[in-house]
């Protein structure tokens, strides 16, 4: 996409003032479309922030069928012109940062609302080179973990600070402009024929599953090990690729990717709608448990890449305590879109009753993510 010329004045308006009546902190976002002068003169239906932001389901459903589709599925039916919107509360237009435009590869808008009124607004674009930023953060944020004495930490601090003010020239002012006001677009983009293959994982292989729990001890600290593998014919998941050390509890996802493909200058929708392997299933261990995942599991894998997810548990001297994996399925999708639901409804409670069901409900549904997990055999 060429340079955005501006954005219609009347929308900016609509973001402003839906944000100014929601108060309490919430954005606003929605997706928009350039027109062929190179301006932001039409936009999707407008969704608001919940307990967790932006909700992005239902921000996609707006504009592409959602029904059984994983986040990246649906951002795939998104056309060449769309942009993505969101105010921001309490703040300026300014970007100071890369993972918007990372995950989406689309250039972001960012609208200042501050003191009752605008306050700015900027705009971020896709480039190889901030894709690279994203990858030296994740990169900073695990160095501090193999720091042994002070002084290594305090460089490994002061190359981040530095790297943050980097991120202060990502973004740039985008001009408003008179416009004339369009109908919202309500059109369903569901055009392009591409989706994820949905296949029943049934064991993992041993000599992966082994090496990946050796790789967990070495490093202690209860950090998380991972890999990508590949999804056979027989079911049986096999090594692709290396094998990477994450951080205490998590794996960024750029570093997945980077075991099985080559990363550099590409965003996290490209690294996943077209390096990734569609028959791609993340590994990654459970130092301490045995395989039982969460939610989080479920929103690092097959809810937001599309594809399955294990964990590997093991004890703190190697021993394999089990394995389990929360595959793709419709289940999965219906959980995702009641929590969104639920993160907003949370606003509109007006009794105490109404709250304590809406948050039970919210329990609830995190302990049937942890119903999804499979258990599977390694060998």
């Amino acid at each position: 996409m060429n340079k955005v010329k501006g954005i219609a004045r009347y929308l900016v308006n609509r973001l402003v003032e839906r944000t100014l009546n929601l108060s309490q902190g919430r954005n606003v976002g929605c997706f928009a479309f350039v027109d062929e002068d190179g301006y932001i003169a039409a936009h999707g239906e407008l969704v608001d922030g919940g307990l967790n932001g932006i909700p992005l389901r239902m921000l996609l459903g707006k504009v592409t069928s959602m029904k059984g589709k994983s986040l990246i599925e649906g951002l795939k039916q998104l056309p060449d012109n769309t942009v993505f919107i969101s105010s921001r509360p309490g703040k300026t237009g300014l970007i100071t940062d890369v993972s918007g435009v990372d995950f989406f590869n689309l250039p972001l808008v960012n609208i200042g609302v501050k003191n009752k009124g605008l306050a700015g607004v900027g705009i971020i674009y896709p480039k190889a080179e901030y894709y690279d930023l994203a990858t030296k953060s994740e990169e900073l944020s695990l160095q501090t973990l193999t720091t042994c004495i002070m002084e290594e930490e305090k460089e490994v601090l002061r190359q981040t600070n530095q790297l943050g003010f980097r991120y202060l020239d990502v973004g740039e002012e985008l001009e408003i402009v008179d416009l004339p006001e369009m109908p919202v677009v309500k059109k369903k983009f569901n055009g392009r024929d591409w989706s994820l293959p949905r296949r029943q994982v049934a064991s993992l292989d041993g000599d992966f599953a082994q090496q990946l729990v050796s790789k967990s001890v070495e490093i202690g600290q209860g950090r998380e090990v991972a890999g990508i593998g590949i999804l056979d014919d027989e079911g049986r998941v096999r090594p692709h690729g290396r094998v990477v050390a994450g951080g205490i509890g998590f794996v960024p996802a750029r570093l997945m990717a980077s075991s099985a493909v080559d990363i550099t200058g590409k965003s996290l929708y490209e690294i996943y709608a077209e390096l990734v392997d569609p028959q791609a299933v993340i590994v990654h261990t459970h130092p301490g448990g045995t395989g039982v995942m969460h939610v989080g599991d479920a929103q690092a894998g097959p809810a937001t890449w599309g594809r399955p997810i294990i964990a590997v548990g093991h004890s703190k001297d190697g021993r394999i305590t089990g394995a389990t994996v929360i595959e793709t399925t419709d289940q999965l999708f219906d959980l995702a879109d009641e929590d969104e639901r639920l993160n907003l409804e949370f606003f509109e409670a007006e009794t105490p009753e109404t709250e304590a069901e809406i948050r039970n409900r919210k329990f609830a549904i995190a302990q049937e993510y942890t119903g999804l997990c499979k258990t599977i055999e390694i060998n």
